[in-house]
């Protein structure tokens, strides 16, 4: 692993993407899946790893059909549905990730990560708080480990850095602190510490964001997890012109913004307490808290995947081409006015 993974953004990309050529050489369909999408995001990385890719897809699709009903039975079946699902779309109708912009939105074309499973994003009143089941999926899956990045300790903490399998961010990560503790995706006073003490260690990542949904807030994992991403170009929800960075315009949801993760921490709690369903967006200066309806506590349109905290921020994941050449600026402000508490 290179020392200096974490002293800079640049470092940190072509880390990513060398772990990702690396990846491919194995012969496991979560690994295929995951290698794909994240090179689905740049079309620099597709180019680069399209003929290995090709080559081990066709490998696959003869090993899952020569696989006896023992062996597929054995393999995780979220991976076999999308493998499945990628094997009806064909290969080469898959299509690269595509952006536009919808002033002051962002829409983000992904046909890829509509395969994914919903998990606990897809259901409906939520608690905030459930406890940790070890039966349900986590991130300490024994079939998980040759998705890890990278992990050790930084600022004293213990950490997991985990490639997400359905990227919809660039250089889109998922970040677990005290993984082996298995908490809860529910935060404490220390678990906001130590984000804090791991963003001011992270400072060399110029353009490093973390998010946090919580459970009711399209959380999908009950598994305590932060996403991690690289992103150059600041999302919507941190314009000048809003109202909670000292504009003159309001932003469709309410958002209070802190200095610190510390700082946010007495209203998260209280969030918490009142299973109040909430997003996090944080950069190293500035905490965003956006309170929002729970999944299941609105209708949402079609079009609409699911609001999480890409979507609440701004950035808006469609995995539908003809919903993103069509959507238009009321239909997003609808979606946000059903999500207004």
């Amino acid at each position: 692993m290179p020392a200096n993974l974490f002293t800079s953004s640049q470092h940190f990309k072509q880390h990513f993407i060398r772990q990702l050529t690396t990846m491919l050489q194995h012969d496991e369909i979560g690994v295929f899946i995951l290698v794909l999408a994240n090179a689905s995001m740049l079309a620099e990385i597709r180019q680069q790893l399209q003929p290995a890719l090709e080559e081990r897809f066709q490998q696959l699709c003869q090993r899952l059909d020569r696989a006896p009903a023992s062996e597929l039975e054995s393999l995780p079946a979220d991976d076999i549905d999308v493998f499945r699902q990628l094997q009806a779309t064909g290969f080469t109708n898959l299509q690269l990730s595509r952006h536009r912009k919808l002033e002051p939105w962002q829409l983000h074309y992904n046909q890829l990560r509509s395969f994914r499973p919903p998990r606990n994003s897809g259901k409906n009143n939520i608690a905030l708080y459930q406890a940790f089941d070890e039966q349900a999926f986590h991130f300490n899956k024994p079939f998980l480990r040759r998705e890890i990045l990278w992990q050790g300790e930084l600022a004293g903490i213990p950490m997991r850095l985990m490639y997400n399998k359905f990227p919809f961010a660039d250089y889109h990560g998922i970040l677990l602190l005290r993984p082996e503790q298995q908490k809860p995706q529910y935060l404490q006073a220390e678990d906001c510490a130590d984000i804090q003490r791991l963003l001011a260690r992270l400072n060399g990542l110029t353009e490093l964001g973390l998010a946090y949904n919580s459970l009711g807030a399209h959380a999908s994992v009950n598994h305590q997890h932060w996403q991690w991403f690289l992103a150059e170009t600041a999302y919507p929800v941190e314009l000048a012109a809003w109202s909670h960075n000292g504009g003159g315009q309001r932003y469709p949801l309410e958002v209070r913004r802190f200095a610190s993760l510390v700082e946010a921490w007495p209203l998260i709690e209280q969030y918490q307490r009142e299973q109040q369903a909430f997003n996090l967006f944080c950069r190293h200066a500035s905490i965003y808290v956006v309170r929002r309806k729970a999944q299941g506590q609105s209708t949402a349109s079609d079009w609409n995947g699911g609001f999480a905290w890409s979507e609440i921020m701004g950035r808006i994941t469609l995995g539908n081409s003809e919903d993103f050449a069509r959507i238009r600026n009321a239909d997003i402000a609808a979606e946000f006015a059903r999500l207004r508490c």
